[in-house]
């Protein structure tokens, strides 16, 4: 595991010791103290410190966002105060004590002096790092979100109640309130839509409106793009200045070129359940 042998300051991101290098065809890596390279700081805690699988950004963005609120529950004034740490799961207890004593086995918080349970840990220096960093390298699309509940909101299963769709994007909710860009999916007029949605907060009464729309032949095809397009939402703020600045039809110049450069649209097997997020944020360097 990197970091385990560094002696962390909780004044410091989490990964200060690393260096950034540059790779041909590849760009900028960060460089941890036993040589190995990450994509970006997010990876190298994940996997690199954590133990944990990077097979799914989604998983993974997720899992760093629940991370963020059980630390910031239990620290003093590093971020601002967030729900007691059980209340982030919705008062599932047994999903809580399980968090709470593998929070404790990783570090990221202690016992210190008379406190023996775990429920009592406070943040460790290294765990005031890792809220640090966590914050600095959250996504744009979150950065005004607040921490814990809040945040936890945004990611729903695909599928479920809990997606994102128009209704919830126009819901009075804070949190999506100032989600500038979604990509939702739409049945109107009998065709079987894509929709851009924006809502700028700037705006008097800043209602979510349709900025760019594409119908697909049927359902099963219009949800395969779907879910292409909710794995890569970190881009959606990128592509929505794309529809803002060089109209919609420059916007479905670009997406149908990252799809012939090999962005493959994945097609479910027999069986295969749309998983995803819809409002889970993958973090790009």
């Amino acid at each position: 595991m990197i970091g385990v042998d560094i002696k962390h300051d909780g004044a410091l991101a989490w990964g200060w010791w690393m260096r950034i290098a540059g790779r041909p065809n590849v760009g900028a890596v960060i460089v941890d103290e036993n040589g190995r390279e990450w994509r970006n700081m997010r990876d190298a805690l994940w996997a690199g410190r954590l133990g944990m699988s990077l097979d799914n950004p989604v998983i993974v963005n997720e899992g760093l966002e629940l991370l963020l609120a059980m630390l910031a529950s239990r620290s003093r004034g590093i971020v601002p105060p967030v729900e007691n740490s059980i209340a982030i799961f919705n008062g599932d207890a047994r999903f809580y004590r399980v968090w709470t004593y593998w929070l404790v086995s990783t570090g990221l918080v202690e016992l210190t002096g008379s406190l023996r349970a775990p429920f009592d840990a406070t943040v460790s220096a290294e765990g005031a790092s890792v809220i640090r960093m966590l914050v600095a390298t959250r996504s744009p699309e979150l950065a005004a979100v607040p921490i814990g509940k809040e945040a936890l909101k945004l990611f729903g299963q695909q599928g479920s109640a809990t997606e994102c769709d128009r209704d919830r994007f126009d819901a009075a909710e804070a949190a999506l309130r100032r989600f500038p860009f979604a990509m939702v999916r739409e049945d109107r007029f009998e065709q079987h839509l894509i929709a851009m949605l924006h809502r700028d907060v700037e705006d008097p009464i800043p209602m979510a409106r349709t900025i760019w729309s594409l119908a697909c032949p049927d359902a099963a095809s219009r949800d395969r793009l779907h879910r292409w397009m909710h794995d890569r939402v970190d881009r959606w703020s990128r592509w929505g200045e794309i529809v803002a600045s060089e109209g919609p039809h420059s916007f479905t110049q670009h997406l149908l070129a990252l799809i012939v450069v090999g962005e493959t649209i994945p097609k479910p097997g027999p069986g295969q359940q749309q998983a995803g997020s819809q409002l889970a944020l993958p973090h790009r360097s």
